[in-house]
C-alpha cells in the first residue's frame, strides 16, 4: 500500500511529539560524545575547528571586496501585491500560483513582490525566473500544510510526456516571463528530461523568499525502487530564504544549483541559501548540488522504498575551491531504517567538486550508520576518506580543512545514537 507523503509528515511530526513526550531525557538534552579528530570514517572537529564552519562564513561573495550576505527575518506586508486563491476568494487576484509570479515579474520593478497564497492544493509547476527585482511567496494558513503545491515529475520523462504535465492550456508561452525556462527543458534533445527539469517549483530569482508552504513532488514509490530523481524545489538564485516550509520528493528532494539563465552549472558564481524552521524529506541525495547553503532548526527525513539499501541526506558538489558548501546547525536527522542511511556523499561531477558539509550541534537518530556515516562519491566512485590529521606536541590536531586528498564532511558536538563515533580497528 501506498502512503502519500502529506500523510507521511503529518505522521512523522506525530511521532516525533510522542518520543519527546515519552522519553526521560531527550536525545536533544544529552551531551555529545562526539570528540576530535573522530576517525578517518567519521572526523570530529575540535572547537577551534568549528569556529570556521558558522552562518557568516557561508554568506561571504565571491569577491572578497563584497559585502557579505546579512539576511533578517522575513517581513510580510499587511497588504500583498497579489493574492492566489479560488475564484472569489477574499483579495484574489489569480487563481494559479504562475499567473501571480507572471504578474509580478511583469512589473519590472526593483520593489518587492509579495505573493499571498490561501489555503488549498495547487497541483502544477511553478517557475520564478530572474529579474531585476526579488519576489515572496507566502501561505496564508494556519501550517505550512494549508498550502500544497504538488506534482509528480521524473527525470527519466520523455521530454513529450514531460511538456503535456508542465504545460496544460498555455500556461507557458512565448512572451511570459517564465518561458525561456520551460522551452530550456522542452527544447533538450535527449531521451529523457534529466534531473534539472524534474521540479515542481523552480526558481532563478535572487532574493526570493518561501514561508509556510508544503513544496512537494509526489511521483512517489510506486515507480519502483530504481534512479528516479524528483525534485519538490529547485533553487538557481543568491540570497534565498526559506522559513516554514515543507520540502518532500524522492532523489534530489531539494536541488541548488549556481546555474545561470542557460539552464548549465557555473564555476564562477556562488549561490546562498538561508533555510529556518523547515521539514525536508526524501530517500537519496536529499539536498544536493552547488551552493552555499545553511540549514538552522531543520528537519531532515530519509524514508521510503529504498531507505533498506541506501539513503542519503546531503550529495554537495561544491567546487574545490569554495571552502563552503553545506551546514546544518541546530537540526534533527531521522532515518526509517536500520543503520542503513548516511548522512551524506560527494556528488563528484566532474574534477573541480570536491563536496563540502558540516553537521553541528545537532541530533542524529539510530537510523544511520555509525560505523560509515559518510557514503562513496555518487559519481565518480571516489572511496570516502576523513581526514583525522595530527596531533602536536601540544595536544591540538593539525590538519588542512580544505586538502584535496581527502573528503570535506565534518561533524562537530551532535548528539543522539547515531551520533557515536565508533573506534576503528587497528592495522
Amino acid at each position: 500500500m501506498n502512503t502519500s507523503r502529506i500523510s507521511r509528515l503529518a505522521l512523522a511530526l506525530a511521532f516525533g511529539v510522542t518520543l519527546s513526550a515519552c522519553s526521560s531525557t531527550p536525545p536533544d538534552q544529552l551531551p555529545s560524545e562526539q570528540v576530535a579528530p573522530g576517525t578517518a570514517s567519521r572526523p570530529i572537529l575540535t572547537a577551534d575547528e568549528a569556529k570556521n564552519f558558522q552562518q557568516a562564513r557561508y554568506f561571504t561573495a565571491m569577491d572578497p571586496n563584497a559585502t557579505p550576505w546579512s539576511p533578517y527575518a522575513i517581513r510580510l506586508p499587511a497588504q500583498p501585491d497579489f493574492v492566489v486563491g479560488a475564484t472569489g476568494g477574499q483579495g484574489v487576484t489569480h487563481t494559479s500560483i504562475q499567473a501571480a509570479v507572471d504578474a509580478a515579474i511583469a512589473k519590472h520593478s526593483s520593489t518587492r513582490q509579495y505573493i499571498a497564497i490561501l489555503p488549498g492544493e495547487y497541483q502544477g509547476t511553478v517557475y520564478v525566473p530572474a529579474a531585476s527585482g526579488s519576489v515572496t511567496l507566502y501561505g496564508t494558513g494556519e501550517k505550512p500544510l494549508d498550502v500544497k503545491i504538488g506534482l509528480a515529475l521524473d527525470s527519466e520523462m520523455d521530454t513529450a510526456t514531460w511538456r503535456r504535465l508542465v504545460n496544460p492550456a498555455g500556461r507557458y508561452m512565448p512572451g511570459k516571463p517564465a518561458w525561456y525556462m520551460f522551452d530550456r527543458c522542452q527544447s533538450k534533445h535527449s531521451a529523457t528530461v534529466g534531473v534539472m527539469c524534474s521540479a515542481v517549483v523552480w526558481s532563478q530569482n535572487n532574493g526570493l523568499q518561501l514561508q509556510n508552504l508544503t513544496i512537494e513532488n509526489n511521483l512517489g514509490d510506486s515507480v519502483d525502487a530504481g534512479n528516479h530523481q524528483a525534485v519538490a524545489l529547485r533553487s538557481d538564485g543568491d540570497q534565498v530564504q526559506i522559513d516554514k516550509v515543507n520540502i518532500l520528493g524522492r532523489q534530489n528532494t531539494f536541488f541548488v544549483t549556481n546555474s545561470g539563465v542557460e539552464n548549465a552549472l557555473k564555476t564562477n558564481r556562488i549561490t546562498r541559501t538561508l533555510v529556518t524552521n523547515s521539514y525536508i524529506e526524501g530517500d537519496v541525495d536529499i539536498v544536493s548540488g552547488r551552493g552555499a547553503v545553511v540549514f538552522d532548526n531543520t528537519d531532515f527525513r530519509v524514508m521510503n522504498s529504498r531507505t533498506q539499501q541506501e539513503g542519503y541526506v546531503f550529495a554537495p558538489a561544491t567546487l574545490s575551491n569554495m571552502f563552503y558548501g553545506f551546514l546544518a546547525v541546530n537540526s534533527r536527522f531521522t532515518a526509517a531504517g536500520d543503520g542503513v542511511a548516511q548522512l551524506g556523499r560527494s556528488l563528484d561531477a566532474d574534477p573541480a567538486s570536491n563536496g563540502q558539509v558540516v553537521i553541528r550541534d545537532s541530533v542524529i537518530n539510530e537510523g544511520f550508520n555509525m560505523a560509515k556515516p559518510w557514503g562513496n562519491a555518487a559519481i565518480s566512485q571516489r572511496p570516502y576518506a576523513g581526514n583525522t590529521g595530527a596531533v602536536d606536541d601540544k595536544g591540538i590536531v593539525q590538519r588542512n580543512l580544505n586538502d584535496a586528498k581527502f573528503n570535506r564532511m565534518w561533524e562537530y558536538n551532535n548528539r543522539g545514537v547515531g551520533s557515536k563515533v565508533i573506534a576503528e580497528p587497528k592495522q
